[in-house]
């Protein structure tokens, strides 16, 4: 019998596909992925980390095992040391392919299709109602397409830093080992209790491909 999470991805493959296979993730994969558009993305993910730190460290907080508060907080700390630092030096790398304006505008503040997504993620972390079961679903989602995309998606060979290095934060033994964490986390509960959440948060991540995309 399939398990919970099999069961969702099965049920909304359509979504899950055009997600993980979005031309955002096949043109970065290729090293074709404009400048301008990596920058924007970036901007955009960076004001959606902070966020979504502060919602994980939340969840950590609920975690209810001890092997469940140790893991999350390793990979807080994991969060704010390597994949930090990746946002700044690529950020000034491409600074020079929008102007200084352009820059402005995208770096203090959150594009439709995005801002949706942060205000989603804020009221999760605000709502003391919402569950561990929630919590670590739309954690495991968000991290599961990733992971989808970084391994499936063909790769040109020799990608300057500013591709690869996006890749491999999301791609590897390291992101496998904690995909897999929070899958059996979410395995432990029904369908029913965790399936709006998941495809919540499915529909967030597709239009954060497609608004950075199409800005």
């Amino acid at each position: 019998m399939s398990c919970t999470t099999d069961k969702l991805i099965q049920k909304y493959d359509a979504l899950v596909r055009k997600t993980t296979e979005h031309k955002f993730a096949k043109e970065l994969c290729a090293g074709t992925l404009k400048d301008r558009s990596l920058y924007i993305y970036l901007t955009q993910d960076l004001q959606f980390f902070e966020t979504s730190l502060r919602l994980i460290c939340k969840t950590t907080s609920l975690a209810p095992t001890t092997h469940a508060l140790i893991t999350l907080a390793k990979k807080i700390g994991f969060f704010s040391n390597d994949e930090n630092s990746y946002f700044h030096d690529c950020l000034e790398l491409l600074a020079p392919s929008l102007t200084k304006e352009e820059r402005a505008k995208y770096d203090n503040k959150a594009i439709p299709g995005v801002d949706a997504y942060i205000n989603f993620l804020d009221e999760l972390r605000k709502d003391n109602s919402i569950t561990w079961s929630s919590l670590v679903t739309s954690l495991w989602v968000a991290e599961e397409l990733y992971w989808r995309w970084a391994r499936d998606t063909p790769r040109a060979p020799g990608l300057h830093w500013k591709y690869q290095k996006w890749i491999d934060l999301h791609d590897g033994e390291h992101f496998q080992t904690w995909c897999e964490f929070l899958k059996a986390e979410v395995d432990k509960f029904p369908v029913e209790e965790v399936e709006r959440i998941f495809a919540k948060v499915s529909q967030f991540e597709f239009e954060f491909f497609e608004s950075c995309y199409n800005a």
